[in-house]
């Protein structure tokens, strides 16, 4: 492990960040980082949320200037470069929403920004040629509409066009978002074929194991300044990478697992049919997590979603605490009614209201228990956000701040807090860690484990193989809408669910 990456001769390298730092105001962003990126490599960016990963590299990718130090590209420093012309250089950022445009075909998308064209009309027979070629290999089909593409070709296609915009240097900011396990190993191979062909990566990630498994090198980001790395990804283990994240050693959470078998249930669901759900019987003990995985389409996001209203049930019942068994909700107000809260696998859209409070955004799916007459119970509300302002662990000075100016770890705290406030008996929490450093994931898999422990049944749906193993009772691996296999006890394990899940 090197806490400084060591030098080597300036033609190795094809970008270099020399002594950049970053203040707002009083702020300082970023300390003096220096970072050195080798040709033809996947270099791994890690920290957690906060640590500077998005200033860096929005001063690379020319969003904003250094406030000190420079940018070095093959051997020439850039000043005063600005998004146009860092992409003029070769620079490219590809960000987790995917700038795809739907209603336009995969080659239309591929050529944006560089379609031919002749005496001012666009060359379509010269585009469709030119897209053909260069997708060759990808596997997507040029003329296929690119709102019909799944996640990893849309996030292939994104990889693409800066490519042949120009790209020598492509930073990927966490493009394995959504992507199933499967998915993350098709896009991991593409990848590597691009770095034979000479295209230089930044990848940045939250998972241990991905910057293991695909990067050449690595540098963490800590409170702003360059905690350490390695040119020599091998040299390095998850352990020692999680303690340069987080400036000590992490405890993961492991859930201390119970068997539920033979208890009666809390939940029960009985002839569920929905879109791509199509589920005979399931039935959930108290304070058992329950977790739910399969392919995209496999029926395990669209049950959950069913479950709370989002997804219209044409048929189904759901029975909790013994009561008799009653239609599935219609609407999420319904599912609130009925003892049920969900947290999205997207806070951005479905979770929290960025320009409102964390007060509010706490207690806002609750107002209806402390309303009467059309009139909101202050100090009520009022003791309901500091309780789970306090409980979230939520790092901000009041919770009067606004939702958008956290790091996305404390957002997801929010929206989690926001769910609990309704005091649910079944509780569906979707992708609940995605997105968030290392060590906010243990909080939140603590808390939902502490939930657990008052009774609440919860459904877990992740692709998180890893956190699926660590954090639940059971699992069950959904195919064609219905649940093709269910693991218990021992037979919960990373190698056994990969296996099982890839089938």
């Amino acid at each position: 492990m090197l806490h400084q990456h060591q030098p080597m001769p300036e033609g190795d390298h094809i970008l270099k960040v020399e002594d950049v730092s970053k203040r707002y105001g009083p702020v300082i962003a970023l300390r003096g980082v220096s970072i050195a990126v080798k040709r033809g490599s996947i270099h791994g960016l890690l920290g957690e949320n906060g640590a500077g990963k998005s200033t860096l590299v929005g001063i690379i990718s020319g969003q904003f200037p250094p406030s000190g130090g420079r940018i070095v590209l093959n051997g020439t420093p850039l000043a005063h470069a600005d998004v146009r012309a860092m992409e003029e250089a070769g620079v490219f950022l590809v960000t987790q929403e995917s700038m795809i445009i739907d209603h336009m075909s995969a080659a239309e998308n591929l050529m944006l920004g560089i379609w031919p064209n002749r005496r001012g009309f666009v060359n379509w027979r010269r585009l469709t040629a030119d897209a053909a070629r260069m997708l060759e290999g990808s596997g997507i089909d040029p003329k296929a509409r690119a709102g019909k593409l799944d996640a990893v070709a849309r996030r292939k296609l994104n990889i693409l066009r800066a490519m042949f915009s120009g790209g020598k240097v492509i930073i990927l900011d966490e493009p394995t978002a959504a992507l199933t396990v499967a998915d993350r190993r098709v896009l991991f191979d593409f990848m590597r074929r691009l770095k034979a062909d000479g295209v230089t990566f930044i990848f940045i990630s939250h998972y241990n194991d991905e910057i293991l498994d695909v990067c050449d090198a690595v540098s963490v980001l800590r409170d702003g300044l360059l905690a350490g790395g390695s040119d020599d990804i091998g040299a390095m283990t998850s352990e020692q990478l999680s303690e340069l994240v987080l400036g000590r050693g992490l405890a993961l959470f492991q859930r201390e697992r119970q068997s539920h078998e033979g208890k009666a249930p809390l939940v029960s669901f009985r002839g569920v049919v929905a879109k791509h759900v199509d589920l005979a019987a399931l039935d959930i003990a108290p304070g058992e997590i329950v977790g739910f995985t399969g392919l995209p389409g496999a029926g395990a996001k669209e049950f959950a979603r069913t479950i709370f209203g989002l997804n219209v049930a044409e048929a189904g019942t759901i029975a909790i605490g013994g009561a008799e068994p009653v239609p599935l909700p219609r609407a999420p107000r319904d599912a609130f009614d009925t003892g049920i809260a969900y947290l999205s696998d997207d806070r951005r859209r479905e979770g929290s209201v960025g320009q409102m409070s964390i007060g509010d955004n706490i207690a806002m799916s609750s107002l209806p228990a402390r309303s009467r007459a059309g009139f909101i119970d202050k100090a009520a509300e009022s003791q309901v956000v500091d309780r789970y302002f306090q409980a979230m662990g939520i790092k901000a000075p009041t919770p009067q701040a606004a939702v958008d100016t956290l790091s996305g770890g404390n957002q997801q705290k929010v929206c989690l807090g926001r769910v609990l406030a309704t005091e649910p008996r079944l509780l569906i929490v979707d992708e609940p860690t995605r997105g968030i450093d290392i060590g906010v994931k243990q909080d939140v898999l603590r808390i939902i484990d502490r939930l657990s422990r008052t009774g609440v049944a919860v459904i877990m749906v992740s692709t998180d193989t890893d956190e699926l193993v660590r954090a639940t009772d059971r699992i069950c691996i959904f195919e064609h809408g219905a649940i093709r296999e269910t693991l218990t006890g021992a037979d919960i394990s990373t190698e056994r669910l990969r296996r099982t899940a890839q089938a």
